[in-house]
């Protein structure tokens, strides 16, 4: 029997659901040559989403190219220029053969060593053995832009986890040249995303930054519940399993329509089933949720002093002033300057994020977790 839900990996075909409207925009922005940086928190599908509007896009426009970068373990600029280059030969070339001609034609002033993977069709690793202090790098760079205008097609490169590359140890220097090469190309287009918001909004959002107003900011939303929960019921009744409309908003609206637990849920519940939700099953498996997640959530706080937690137990617990007195004690929440610190760190270690003068959790489960670990009542 097919698993009706899906997660841990990229949503496709029957798992992806429904965003027509962020495919819509995300699709014309990119197909018009406007750059785009998606940004939104962990696991809201943003990987998902650009890999099903770019498979689109390239069933609609035959003369677009799309290559996808993962940047979350590139280490050095010479990983980032390797990977870069490979990514570009691998999204133009079909053929193994096409791929070698590019590498000749297009990477003729290095000499790349290749790895060819035990599917060539599907991979080609190039090692151009850059050292960015006798090279120039910028050539590397200018690469998808060369080949588009060569062969007549328009590139569009995307780049998950950009904002890793921020701990790139000269990342000052290589932001600046990204900004100056990328902004001067008209065949190539660019999808930057990224899971860490506060370093995203870093990057891109600060007016003395080299990616200030680089292209089209996007912050991605929540799937609504006209989407979710037809998703939901027919997937449980395809397997000959019964869900309720009120048992299925109630399950999205326990892990705020967060695309990750929502299928996760969905998942545990699905599989403790026999034939019919229960109330008794829809507690304990957001219970089996918690735990499941506990360890990643024991971790974030390892990483965190007893003032920080007390600053998430006071969020959980809906305070909003935590300079009064009593919040203070109540918490744990040592001096003023204490308080104005761990509010920005919660923030930068994405915890929690700020709305004017109130916080929340970015992660809804993890706020559960801490609920139930703090006696933290609704």
């Amino acid at each position: 029997m097919d698993i009706p839900f899906i997660y841990g990996r990229l949503a496709e075909k029957e798992s992806f659901i429904d965003r027509v409207e962020d495919r819509r925009e995300l699709k014309n922005f990119l197909r018009h040559g406007i750059n785009v940086i998606l940004v939104s928190p962990r696991r809201w599908g943003k990987s998902s989403l650009v890999r099903t509007s770019m498979e689109e896009l390239m069933q609609e426009e035959s003369k677009i190219k799309v290559c996808f970068m993962d940047a979350s373990k590139i280490h050095t600029e010479e990983e980032f220029y390797n990977k870069f280059a490979s990514i570009v030969i691998q999204g133009v070339s079909s053929t193994l053969e096409q791929k070698l001609s590019d590498l000749v034609k297009f990477i003729n002033r290095f000499t790349p060593s290749i790895t060819i993977a035990s599917d060539p069709m599907n991979s080609v690793e190039v090692n151009l053995k850059v050292n960015p202090v006798k090279e120039s790098p910028e050539n590397i760079l200018q690469l998808p832009e060369r080949i588009a205008e060569a062969k007549g097609i328009k590139i569009i490169v995307c780049i998950d986890e950009f904002q890793q590359l921020a701990n790139l140890q000269k990342w000052k220097n290589l932001e600046a040249m990204l900004r100056a090469e990328w902004q001067l190309q008209h065949h190539t287009t660019y999808c930057l995303y990224g899971s860490k918001m506060h370093m995203m909004k870093d990057i891109f959002n600060k007016a003395n930054s080299p990616f200030f107003k680089f292209g089209q900011l996007m912050n991605l939303k929540r799937i609504a519940k006209e989407y979710w929960i037809p998703y939901i019921m027919s997937n449980f009744k395809k397997t000959g399993k019964t869900i309720s409309e009120s048992q299925a908003e109630c399950l999205c609206e326990r892990v705020k329509y967060n695309s990750w637990y929502v299928q996760q849920y969905c998942f545990f519940l699905w599989s403790h089933t026999d034939k019919e939700v229960t109330q008794e099953l829809l507690d304990n498996q957001l219970q089996l949720v918690l735990d499941t997640n506990e360890d990643l959530f024991l971790t974030e706080m390892d990483e965190l002093t007893p003032t920080q937690i007390g600053m998430l137990k006071a969020i959980a617990s809906g305070e909003k002033h935590f300079n009064a007195k009593d919040v203070v004690e109540t918490y744990g929440l040592g001096q003023p300057q204490s308080i104005t610190r761990n509010k920005k760190v919660l923030v930068e270690k994405d915890l929690v994020e700020k709305h004017l003068q109130d916080f929340s959790f970015v992660d809804p489960v993890f706020e559960l977790w801490l609920k139930r670990e703090y006696n933290i009542l609704p």
